[in-house]
């Protein structure tokens, strides 16, 4: 077992780095009592496990065109099923610094007999980092950002 890392970030907004909300981060492993699925959140962690990293986020003013910057954690691998807040939109990141909506990496394939470069999406498993951009926050309104990670 080992101890994964979430912290308390802060939300930057667009255009404004004066403004800034809190995001809080948590990781959940999903459980079925009777039927009924809840999470729980977790410490530590096992190779192989399938977590849920939530990111919450609050304000106490309205916000336009926050954006938040969610890193994959350290030791785990992006597993998708992404879950926004209505309105959400999501970049994904494979350094944690360049945002796409798909990523792209450069690889080397032969064709023909020739070493040729090509632009190719990049796997989700390369991805980083998750930046989301919410249309507007509202004061003291929870907004919730999920998706599965795995430890590696």
């Amino acid at each position: 077992m080992k101890p994964l890392r979430t912290a308390t970030a802060l939300l930057v907004l667009a255009g404004s780095a004066a403004q800034a909300a809190t995001l809080e981060l948590g990781l959940y492993q999903t459980v079925t009592t009777n039927g009924t699925v809840t999470l729980r959140k977790v410490d530590t962690t096992l190779p192989g496990q399938t977590l849920r990293q939530v990111a919450i986020a609050k304000t106490d003013k309205t916000l336009k065109s926050p954006r938040a910057t969610i890193p994959v954690p350290a030791h785990t691998t992006y597993a998708g099923q992404l879950h926004l807040p209505k309105g959400a939109t999501a970049a994904f990141s494979l350094d944690g610094k360049t945002f796409a909506a798909t990523p792209m990496k450069t690889v080397q394939v032969t064709e023909h007999g020739r070493t040729v470069t090509r632009q190719v999406p990049a796997p989700e498993s390369e991805y980083r980092a998750v930046q989301v951009t919410l249309p507007q926050m509202q004061l003291n309104t929870p907004y919730t950002v999920a998706y599965d990670i795995q430890v590696d």
